[in-house]
């Protein structure tokens, strides 16, 4: 495991405040109002899929649009890195971590992130147990939040929405869905699209 540093520079830390900062805070924009942009310019319309598992018996649909923010992220503050704003930062300690977490920030997309929402709908006579096994793409390989679900006759389940900041680069994006529908696992690729008449 990486030892701490005893005592910061006050020359690194300065250094790693202006990575984090200046490369990895909120993008500046004309426009805060201003809605991500799609591959060829315009802005990213709404994408959606949709399939079915079990015969049938279930159905599963798939939603892209604009995360949170208005035109660019702000990433969640690196535990224990002091801020510009902290009187005492000359006496903080800089951790092997936190460099990698800065350096990790700096390669991850200045583009604006995207939501995806997974929504699964029974149209069985019977309760199903539904494992949400894999749910990957090129916009990230995701754990879905819960991963288990029973749903009743009609019923419907929305796990928690995935953000990526990977940035999108095709209006067409397949994701690969892996369920376990009461104990038996299948796989299917939906294909994300814009939505017809999607004028965003």
């Amino acid at each position: 495991m990486h030892q701490p540093f005893r005592l910061v520079p006050p020359a690194l830390l300065a250094f790693s405040l202006v990575l984090l900062f200046a490369g990895c805070g909120e993008k500046p924009r004309h426009d805060d109002e201003a809605p991500p942009l799609g591959p060829n310019g315009k802005p990213l319309p709404v994408l959606h899929a949709q399939d079915t598992f079990s015969d049938g018996k279930l159905v599963a649909e798939i939603t892209l649009s604009r995360g949170w923010g208005k035109g660019g992220f702000k990433p969640a503050p690196i535990p224990g890195l002091p801020s510009p704003d902290d009187e005492d930062s000359e006496d903080k300690k800089i951790t092997p971590e936190m460099i990698d977490a800065l350096q990790h920030r700096r390669s991850e997309s200045p583009l604006p992130p995207v939501m995806l929402w997974l929504k699964l709908t029974s149209a069985a006579k019977e309760p199903i147990k539904v494992e949400i096994v894999d749910f990957k793409s090129e916009l990230g390989d995701f754990a879905v939040q819960p991963d288990h679900v029973t749903l009743g006759p009609g019923e419907t389940a929305r796990p928690d929405p995935m953000i990526s900041r990977l940035g999108v680069t095709s209006t067409e994006i397949p994701v690969t869905v892996s369920l376990r529908i009461n104990g038996n696992k299948e796989v299917r690729v939906l294909t994300l699209r814009p939505v017809a008449g999607d004028g965003t």
